[in-house]
């Protein structure tokens, strides 16, 4: 049975000291109303692209990578400032967009329990040596359709895992298991974004509600580590781009690249020391 959902006050908000504790924030009506719509037309749209062109799987779902080029709406996500401030005052300025996914998941008509508890970043899992592992990453979450109740599909985390290595698994011997100890849901509307440390212990939801599940996840890293997949942008949005948008694109490069960039020469470190003084930019 799943721990109460996440709604106490200090996994809500903009505080990077509950984001070091926990390991994720809930940012409450992150998105303007007009945006989200945007957004959700936007979802819609492209799941019905690819629904005629035979690409997602046969009950409809989708895990769709590299879209930042699919739509303007999605392009705007990328240096939104209530995702853009929390995730540089952790990451800092010297980092870019690595992964986008759109997801989208019907209702299961016949629910069957599977462990889809996991850590994001695949092989940084088995190469890197720590324990705890390093962060490296941070995933923006945006919720395009209504999670505020059980059986939506919605997020399931467990605060505090991102310190943890392993995750063990709690079979039972009629080969069905239980929810990890702390695990639970993310209740969310449209509009509200989860930011959370990738090797924060988390899974999908079973979706029994009647609705489609639609999301847009965006993934922020250090510009020494490379893309996991093409972003899919023409060279002409490319050259219409800000300066902190190439930056997150990974259009920009200066002096000795990504590895030894000249600090404030970078769009983004301009952009934070604008907003945090020039302290934020130190390094």
């Amino acid at each position: 049975m799943h721990a109460r959902a996440v709604d106490h006050p200090m996994a809500i908000g903009g505080d990077p000291a509950a984001f070091e504790r926990d390991g994720f924030v809930l940012l409450r009506s992150a998105l303007q109303p007009q945006l989200t719509e945007r957004l959700r037309r936007a979802h819609c749209r492209i799941h019905c692209e690819e629904l005629r062109s035979g690409r997602t799987a046969e009950d409809g779902s989708l895990h769709l990578l590299g879209v930042l080029g699919r739509d303007r709406a999605i392009l705007e996500l990328t240096d939104h400032p209530r995702i853009l401030e929390l995730v540089t005052a952790i990451l800092g300025w010297n980092i870019h967009i690595y992964h986008s996914h759109l997801d989208a998941h019907p209702r299961v008509a016949r629910p069957q329990r599977r462990w889809g508890w996991h850590q994001d970043g695949g092989r940084q899992n088995l190469e890197l040596e720590t324990d705890p592992r390093p962060r490296l990453s941070i995933k923006a979450a945006v919720f395009l359709s209504d999670a505020r109740r059980a059986g939506c599909g919605t997020i399931e985390v467990i605060p505090g895992s991102h310190e943890r290595n392993t995750l063990p698994r709690p079979e039972r011997l009629d080969g069905a298991f239980d929810d990890p100890a702390g695990a639970c849901p993310v209740y969310a509307a449209p509009g509200d974004v989860l930011l959370f440390d990738r090797r924060l212990w988390h899974a999908r939801g079973v979706n029994v509600a009647g609705r489609m599940r639609r999301m847009v996840f965006l993934g922020y890293t250090y510009r020494w580590i490379q893309q996991r997949e093409p972003h899919g942008l023409s060279e002409q949005t490319l050259a219409a781009l800000s300066p902190v948008r190439r930056q997150l694109v990974g259009a920009v490069d200066a002096a000795d690249g990504h590895w030894v960039p000249p600090g404030v020469e970078l769009p983004l470190a301009a952009w934070m020391a604008e907003r945090e003084g020039p302290s934020a930019v130190v390094g």
